[in-house]
């Protein structure tokens, strides 16, 4: 099962664009890409949706907006340079297991960059993890990006309250 650092590194960086298009693709009249300042700037995670409630703070309130569960995501980020690169933070949620005890805990992995283009309204960020180049495409709309995952992984619980990786598809949504 993929760990969640790396689904939420991939998440992340799904909004750092670089895509491959047609040269006679229409671009939507609502996105202005004359110039590119009129995108970059920073995006911070304002929602991080998964089709699986979960009840990580233990509250017996569970939510699809993990962001509602625990603060690991807060101050979440993206800046899109005008120069086509981005920096942007791996923090996310994993499951720690010591010996026989298993633990949800936040990680910050620090930051990591990339480059990004933008092609109507599909951004693409490019980027390399553990040597391996990575393109994910996220959608563009005014100041908001959203990423999308079919069948991520998210934290969760069991009944018992074990941490368990839960496959949920995911929402993450960036707003500048």
């Amino acid at each position: 099962m993929k760990s969640i650092k790396s689904i939420l590194s991939l998440l992340v960086l799904s909004i750092a664009f670089v895509t491959i298009s047609c040269d006679n693709e229409p671009i939507d009249p609502a996105i202005d890409i004359s110039s590119s300042s009129s995108i970059t700037g920073t995006y911070y995670m304002t929602a991080f949706n998964s089709s699986i409630p979960t009840d990580l703070n233990g509250d017996g309130s569970a939510s699809t907006n993990q962001m509602n569960e625990t603060n690991c995501f807060n101050g979440s980020f993206i800046t899109l340079n005008s120069n086509n690169t981005f920096v942007a933070d791996s923090k996310g949620i994993d499951i720690n297991t010591n010996g026989t005890t298993s633990t949800i805990e936040c990680f910050d992995e620090g930051n990591f960059t990339g480059t990004w283009a933008l092609s109507g309204n599909q951004l693409s960020i490019t980027y390399i993890d553990g040597g391996v180049e990575y393109t994910d495409v996220a959608t563009l709309s005014g100041n908001t990006i959203v990423s999308t995952v079919q069948n991520g992984e998210v934290v969760g619980t069991t009944s018992g309250g074990e941490p368990i990786y839960l496959t949920s598809n995911l929402q993450i949504v960036f707003t500048k």
